[in-house]
C-alpha cells in the first residue's frame, strides 16, 4: 500500500521543524522487511520517500526525529499522525530524494 501525504519533520529540543510541508510518498513494509527492525509493528512501519528537502546536508534527518502528517488526524489522539524514524535516513543526490523508515506512533 503506498500513499502521497505532505510531512513536517521535527528534532526532539529543537522548536522550529527542520522541514515542512515536504511531498513523501509513504509504502507501507511487509512483516518480512520490518522485523529487521527490532521492537516495529509490522502493520505500522513505513518506508518513506521525500523530495523537496535539501540534499546539501547528510546530517539534516536523522534518527528518531519524527515526522508529522500534516493533513490526517490521529482519530485515538485528535492530534495530526505522527511517526519516529526508526532507520538510518539516506540522502539520493542523484535523482533528488531522501529516504527512511518510520513506526508511526499510537495513542496518547
Amino acid at each position: 500500500m503506498s500513499e502521497d501525504i505532505r510531512i513536517s519533520i521535527l528534532r526532539a529540543g529543537v522548536t522550529n521543524p527542520i522541514a515542512t510541508k515536504i511531498p513523501s510518498q509513504m509504502d507501507q513494509l511487509s512483516a518480512t522487511e520490518s522485523a529487521s527492525y527490532q521492537g516495529a509493528d509490522p502493520h505500522f512501519t513505513y518506508k518513506f520517500f521525500t523530495t523537496m528537502l535539501p540534499l546539501n546536508n547528510s546530517q539534516l534527518v536523522l534518527f528518531r526525529d519524527h515526522v508529522v502528517d500534516e493533513v490526517i488526524i490521529d482519530v485515538e489522539t485528535g492530534q495530526p499522525r505522527k511517526y519516529l524514524i526508526v532507520s538510518d535516513p539516506k540522502m539520493h543526490t542523484i535523482d533528488g530524494h531522501w529516504e527512511f523508515v518510520a513506526s508511526r506512533m499510537r495513542g496518547t
